[in-house]
């Protein structure tokens, strides 16, 4: 049985006749190979961005690549060099190109990008073919001056595995069974493919997908609501990713239009407090804890950060009370925080109050202890939606915190992790990285952070960034300019790609904490000078 990206296609929506090549290839082929669904990759032509796509792309380590479209409908047939597709339902509809066309274009836009990569000849065989699941392919039908073997059609479908042979075997020619295959070669392809199921992914072409997941989840997220709409305060406990803050703003939220309750959300980093306000901001109060210190205690400029000792003798008698309280990323907050914080709340034992915290993602030794005074255990969310499955695979493996949570079912490439001995080889590898994500694969400028457990440090060594790209305290404000921020100020918050640097000294929990903020792309960068 072949080993398939993604685990199960029906979450990404696939026509029918994908579906059916997909259970095919899964079942018919050995284990040695590997089966990718819905390759994307762009590119310029005469001005304009071109999305392309290859339906399957089918490794193995004995032969190489192939790239196969899949064609379904009802039949196929070919005027003047045009392709029409036939459909019992839709009728018939022209074709752009031939797919025989589109799978050999497919074929060689990867055969290139594993040369420009890796800066070598690829040294597999690589070909490209045509499944039509759903009918035979007479003799009538001209496929283009292309050999029968290009063809995969419905009287091939029992015997799969001998009809990919053979495409391997028309492909490599003379060379066919002679031809040296290394292993690292291999293992380089499958990470190319990876890596570009990645950069679709970040660059929005799992919206379908994406959106699918995200309505179960918000189907998950509505139940957790339901199920605590009686429990006045409670804890709910969650790894990285398991969606804590969106639960907490729908909570928020719900409580204001149910009720016409003043609520309060509240948390310690200031960039989630203005994420969370950017979605929930007009009903709710969202604060974090020094916007909210300054409104409710007496001389709180005269305190020291960051813990502020001393505060819950100066509060102000007349101060803001609420009728329901949302604390997010609660392990930040000390004990004398967390008793601040309830005694704003309209009724200390009676009012709604919500505590969402994860105990691995603590970097206070004086977390909040017993200040919430919430007696019951708390409730558990052990699914992670945020990680690529390689991502958070690889921060489980490597730190071992997180170990017990269920990975997100969307593939992704391995994390790289990089030494950097030199300040001129930390410019060079951003600089690469910069010009390859943002300029040669298109991502979008504010879909990529570095993250620093020295951010200081960073801004002062690069005040006119690198390159053409600036770097900005923040959020990004034009297409020359990277956000960076601490691991602290990130918590809470994701991006599609992470570019993590940090001193070899680091701690595992403050790297968990960073290379988590990843979906799709992880990048670290380890200083050594």
């Amino acid at each position: 049985m072949a080993n398939m990206y993604p685990k199960n296609i029906n979450e990404y929506m696939p026509t029918d006749s994908e579906r059916i090549v997909y259970q095919e290839l899964k079942n018919q082929l050995p284990d040695s190979f590997d089966v990718f669904y819905s390759v994307s990759w762009t590119s310029y032509n005469a001005g304009r961005l071109v999305k392309s796509e290859a339906d399957f792309v089918v490794a193995s380590p004995d032969y190489g690549f192939l790239c196969l479209e899949v064609k379904g409908g009802s039949g196929i047939r070919i005027e003047d060099n045009v392709w029409y597709l036939s459909d019992a339902v839709h009728g018939e509809r022209k074709l752009n190109m031939s797919p025989y066309a589109q799978a050999e274009k497919n074929m060689y836009y990867f055969n290139q990008v594993f040369s420009n990569k890796y800066h070598m000849k690829y040294s597999g065989t690589f070909g490209a073919g045509v499944v039509f699941p759903f009918y035979p392919i007479g003799n009538d039908v001209d496929l283009s001056n292309r050999d029968r073997d290009c063809t995969i059609d419905s009287n091939d479908l029992n015997n799969l595995y001998n009809r990919i042979k053979k495409m391997f075997r028309l492909w490599g020619g003379a060379s066919y069974g002679r031809r040296f295959y290394p292993l690292s070669q291999h293992h380089a392809f499958l990470e190319l493919i990876r890596d570009r199921l990645a950069i679709s992914a970040a660059a929005g072409a799992l919206v379908r997908y994406k959106d699918q997941q995200l309505n179960v989840i918000n189907r998950v997220q509505d139940n957790y609501i339901y199920l605590l709409s009686n429990v006045k305060q409670f804890y709910m406990r969650g790894g990285a990713g398991t969606g804590k803050t969106w639960i907490a703003m729908k909570m928020a939220k719900n409580a204001t239009e149910t009720s016409e309750q003043k609520v309060l959300f509240v948390c310690a980093s200031k960039p989630l407090a203005e994420m969370v306000h950017s979605h929930i901001g007009n009903t709710v109060d969202v604060k974090d804890i020094r916007s909210l210190f300054q409104g409710v205690i007496h001389n709180f400029e005269t305190f020291y950060e960051p813990t502020f000792i001393g505060l819950s003798n100066n509060l102000i008698e007349d101060c803001p009370k609420y009728d329901a309280i949302f604390v997010d990323e609660a392990q930040d907050f000390t004990s004398e925080w967390a008793t601040i914080v309830k005694k704003l709340l309209v009724d200390e034992k009676n009012s709604r109050l919500g505590v969402f915290f994860d105990d691995i993602q603590v970097l206070r030794e004086d977390s909040f202890g017993d200040g919430f005074g919430i007696q019951e255990a708390p409730y558990l969310l052990r699914e992670n939606i945020r990680n690529t499955a390689n991502i958070y695979n690889w921060v489980a493996d490597k730190t071992n915190l997180g170990t017990d949570m269920i990975a997100n079912p969307v593939e992704g490439p391995t994390p790289i992790t990089e030494m950097v001995s030199e300040r001129g080889q930390l410019i060079l590898l951003l600089e690469t990285l910069f010009r390859r994500y943002l300029e040669e694969e298109y991502l979008k400028n504010d879909c990529l952070v570095i993250i620093s457990d020295n951010k200081e440090k960073l801004l002062r060594e690069f005040p006119d960034g690198i390159a053409k790209w600036k770097f900005v305290d923040g959020p990004p404000c034009s297409e020359t300019e990277i956000g960076v921020y601490s691991i602290e100020e990130y918590k809470g918050l994701e991006s599609n790609m992470v570019i993590y640097i940090h001193d070899i000294v680091a701690t595992e929990n403050m790297n968990y904490i960073a290379y988590t903020r990843a979906k799709y792309y992880l990048i670290e960068l380890v200083r050594n000078f």
